[in-house]
């Protein structure tokens, strides 16, 4: 396992240009690609509000990673073995505070990580998924494993285990192992803080929040935050992932993350003026709503300040076009964008 400097405090809601409570603003673009090589083993930044990163060490090959547009997924794929190496790859996007951030994960609202990952890896090494990062004071490198390929880190000799807690459906088995390795803050000793999922899954809700109270009710102290991010990582592997991820700063204790999606979409189309109109049924909580098209690859909104539940389409749209639409619902001023794209409606204008 690779330890090095990550991540930028940033959240993308789903591709949808609406303002959420982590973000002030996104910025459309085209799908980013890295590449890393044996001569640029390294790329980190900020995509469309998520911070990421791309890392390689101690392999031949070339690796990719490329950054989904409309939410914080990307693509990702390395050969780091077999090749007779301790060939080692990462891939993450999440949020970044930086070091020495004041504030603990109790100072914010519940963090939640919704995710898909199609993924596979090869025979040798080992790869895993999941949630990691760092924090501060103490200095602690931490891990939620949901599925892994090959070998766990509970079968390293030197891990401790603390003891097991049920989150989001599962039972997660808690160890920690001491090290002394490179860190955010140089080369010095640290300890690492792992969950491990045992019904193993490659998709879901994460409440990182809820792993960073069990640590702490098992004696684990979780200090200043330093980064959360979902990461892709291989140690002398071969692999591919596509992963659809984002995350959340929730406002409550409910432990779950809410689902404030628009439900029951009715359109009605008027072909003498050739234009639709839309009507839903009412959010609860929801101050307003958004609309959004997709066009020309992206999602691009037309009103976002609407606050009855219906609206309609300019006239005169183009016969033959195929649209698609989607209604988010603002809550506690934050746009549930991405139930918004899964539930989006489409239509050809005849």
């Amino acid at each position: 396992m690779k330890n090095v400097s990550k991540r930028v405090l940033g959240a993308l809601v789903a591709g949808v240009l609406m303002v959420s409570p982590i973000i002030s603003s996104v910025t459309a673009s085209a799908a980013k690609t890295l590449t890393t090589s044996p001569s640029h083993t390294q790329e980190i930044g900020w995509y469309n509000d998520y911070h990421h990163e791309i890392w390689q060490a101690d392999t031949n090959n070339s690796s990719t990673m490329t950054l989904h547009e409309n939410d914080g997924g990307f693509r990702a794929q390395w050969k780091c073995g077999p090749n007779n190496t301790s060939g080692n790859f990462i891939a993450n996007r999440g949020l970044r505070w930086g070091l020495n951030n004041p504030k603990t994960y109790k100072d914010y609202g519940n963090f939640y990580c919704d995710y898909e990952c199609d993924w596979c890896a090869g025979t040798s090494g080992n790869a895993r998924i999941g949630i990691y990062g760092w924090a501060q004071n103490p200095l602690v490198e931490y891990y939620i494993i949901e599925d892994w390929k090959n070998w766990s880190i509970a079968q390293d000799p030197s891990a401790e285990y603390k003891g097991s807690v049920n989150i989001d459906g599962g039972e997660y088995k808690v160890y920690t192992i001491s090290r002394n390795a490179y860190t955010i803050e140089g080369n010095k000793g640290f300890t690492q803080y792992i969950s491990i999922r045992q019904n193993t899954r490659n998709k879901g809700t994460i409440s990182v929040s809820d792993h960073f109270k069990a640590w702490e009710d098992l004696g684990m102290k979780v200090g200043n935050l330093y980064d959360i991010s979902f990461s892709v990582e291989g140690w002398e592997s071969d692999g591919q992932a596509e992963v659809s991820m984002n995350m959340y700063q929730g406002i409550c204790d409910c432990g779950h993350h809410k689902d404030d999606s628009v439900k029951n979409i009715q359109m009605e189309y008027d072909s003498q003026y050739k234009q639709m109109r839309f009507t839903w049924d009412a959010v609860n909580g929801a101050d307003s709503y958004g609309v959004a098209v997709y066009l020309a690859g992206k999602w691009r909104v037309q009103e976002e300040n609407i606050t009855d539940t219906e609206y309609t389409t300019p006239k005169n749209l183009t016969l033959g076009k195929t649209y698609k639409v989607a209604i988010a619902a603002r809550v506690n001023d934050k746009w549930d964008t991405a139930n918004a794209i899964k539930n989006a409606v489409t239509f050809t204008v005849e």
